[in-house]
């Protein structure tokens, strides 16, 4: 059976491409990257005037006021900058309405017209133009509700969580540390959804209104807030653990903690860079896994030479092979690695050619 949910960059293809005849209203739970698709669409379509508006603060009087033309003594109605609308502004706008389900009715009745007709008040928006909006699941419990005819005017999309692959492919670009990196592939329970799950299932990593761990969970918003911590580590001390625990909840903490240990005790980048023949290798399976991760967060074309031939030494297939696929699978990093002929090399034995 197919599934009825889509991934973010399945969204983000549906408000590209049919975005200027559908108003999407993206649904999912908390932290799992609704609100970061504006900037992935508004990298993808320069075009645009990327917009965003946070519905749940908005005020009547923050939408638009009315302008007195005194000349025919009527009033004319002027929509707030923040819609992208201007005597000198004619692109068409990438108009986001983020947690949409959180606005107040009377906001909530002003925007309908801009959904369906992209229009607030007597103002259109310019011809082109896109609007989207997110929400949470109504079952999430925060506050989220928007009524049936405010549904029938959008295309309702479920978002799902990523797959460990897809977020470990996402991290590998944005830096998240190499640390958090390893434990969510050791740990992948943590992409899992409250409502898609056995009711009877511990599972004390997630978001989860049925138990009560509404607070402190992973989600890819609190994981990659985690990793900031962890990169501060040698400042912070003793704090990390119960930052972490603030962050990603007690349960993660602790299992993050054992993997930060892990850390600590491979060797230096410096120390592998410097001596790659004789630099000390991961012991065990996660180390391995963790040094993969760590290596190829932190080439460049200065060290790639050094970071093959110490890869070429580990015993490890598996971990060889997680270094490869996470560097050829970073766009911002793989034109730099390829030029390296020892990594094109072992990339096209685990079938990666460029």
């Amino acid at each position: 059976m197919k599934s009825l949910q889509v991934s973010l960059a399945q969204a983000a293809t549906l408000i590209r491409t049919c975005g200027g005849t559908n108003t999407f209203l993206l649904q999912g739970a908390p932290g799992v990257g609704k609100s970061s698709i504006l900037k992935t669409l508004a990298r993808e379509m320069p075009d645009y005037l990327p917009c965003y508006i946070d519905v749940a603060n908005l005020d009547l009087g923050d939408l638009g006021m009315p302008v007195i033309d005194r000349e025919a003594m009527v009033t004319n109605y002027a929509p707030n900058a923040r819609f992208g609308i201007g005597m000198e502004q004619n692109r068409p706008v990438l108009l986001m309405l983020d947690e949409l389900g959180k606005a107040s009715r009377p906001v909530l009745n002003m925007l309908l017209p801009v959904i369906l007709e992209h229009r607030i008040g007597d103002v259109t928006l310019p011809i082109g133009s896109i609007v989207f909006g997110t929400t949470n699941l109504a079952t999430d419990g925060v506050g989220d509700n928007i009524p049936a005819q405010a549904h029938n005017r959008m295309t309702v999309l479920d978002v799902g969580n990523p797959a460990v692959e897809e977020w470990l492919s996402w991290a590998a670009e944005n830096n998240v540390a190499p640390e958090v990196m390893a434990f969510a592939r050791e740990f992948p329970q943590v992409f899992e959804r409250y409502d898609l799950i056995d009711a009877k299932s511990k599972n004390p990593y997630i978001f989860n209104p049925l138990t009560g761990n509404t607070k402190a969970f992973c989600s890819l918003r609190s994981l990659e807030s985690a990793g900031n911590l962890i990169k501060n580590r040698d400042a912070l001390g003793d704090a990390l653990l119960p930052a972490l625990a603030g962050t990603i909840g007690a349960a993660a903490a602790r299992d993050m903690d054992a993997m930060i240990h892990l850390a600590d005790q491979m060797p230096r980048f410096n120390a592998v860079i410097a001596d790659p023949t004789k630099a000390m290798l991961p012991g065990g399976a996660g180390a391995y896994f963790l040094m993969a991760f760590m290596l190829a967060g932190r080439a460049n074309a200065e060290s790639m030479d050094s970071i093959m031939t110490y890869v070429e030494r580990w015993t490890s297939v598996e971990a060889r092979i997680l270094f490869i696929t996470t560097l050829a699978g970073n766009k911002t990093k793989v034109v730099m690695a390829v030029k390296c002929q020892k990594f094109s090399a072992a990339a096209a034995k685990v079938g990666k050619y460029f």
